[in-house]
């Protein structure tokens, strides 16, 4: 699992001459056109149509195209990683792009009685705080990089909101047990953990810096 992290461009410590063709591309539109980018941007429009579809009642189709977006979360820092396009614009790309969607998929998720309102809640709660962590940080210009505990929340939060889409569409089709919810729960307790060692870290590096800024 790439982490996208960058403290400064991977071009930029390469002679322009000794560039790939995807860093002279980068380079040229000051890190906007990159392969990570590209896998993101097709990640958030997966995610928009899955959302849509499952706001319609289109369970499988929506739950399909949601998961397949979401693995752009994995791919963009690999893309970044193989093509050596690794940017801080791309490491705010990926982080914003996570809180934009997880955000978006709880109001709809929520909203259609998607997901069990207890499990739904808790990652309002948490995908808040990290929102509001971030917030603090800009202030503070302390540049919270993403963390591995926090890469696996991630993970396992969207593959808890997988397995308990799966066991919709089961019920749908008259399935009265399933796999799927148990497995839903095992992910949403391992999110819950993984959650609270990335906020945990996020906010010791906040209140740090802001204490060497006093």
């Amino acid at each position: 699992m790439k982490l996208h992290r960058a403290t400064r461009s991977d071009w930029s410590e390469i002679a322009p001459l000794q560039r790939n063709i995807w860093q002279r591309t980068a380079a040229s539109t000051r890190g906007v056109i990159t392969p990570g980018n590209i896998v993101s941007l097709i990640g958030v429009i997966l995610v928009v149509r899955g959302l849509y579809a499952l706001s319609h009642g289109q369970l499988i189709g929506g739950t399909a195209a949601l998961l397949i977006g979401r693995l752009a979360d994995i791919l963009d820092g690999l893309a970044a990683e193989l093509t050596k396009t690794k940017s801080p614009l791309g490491e705010g790309v990926d982080a914003t792009v996570d809180k934009i969607l997880i955000v978006a998929a709880l109001y709809v998720l929520i909203d259609k009685q998607l997901l069990p309102l207890v499990v739904g809640l808790v990652m309002a709660v948490h995908a808040a705080y990290a929102i509001g962590v971030s917030s603090v940080a800009r202030k503070l210009r302390v540049h919270l990089h993403p963390s591995r505990a926090g890469k696996l929340g991630a993970l396992f939060e969207w593959t808890c909101v997988g397995f308990y889409l799966l066991s919709d569409i089961l019920k749908h089709l008259q399935h009265r047990i399933s796999l799927a919810h148990a497995a839903a729960v095992i992910c949403f307790v391992a999110f819950v953990v993984a959650a609270f060692i990335s906020s945990l870290n996020y906010t010791r590096t906040a209140y740090y810096k802001r204490t060497m800024h006093s």
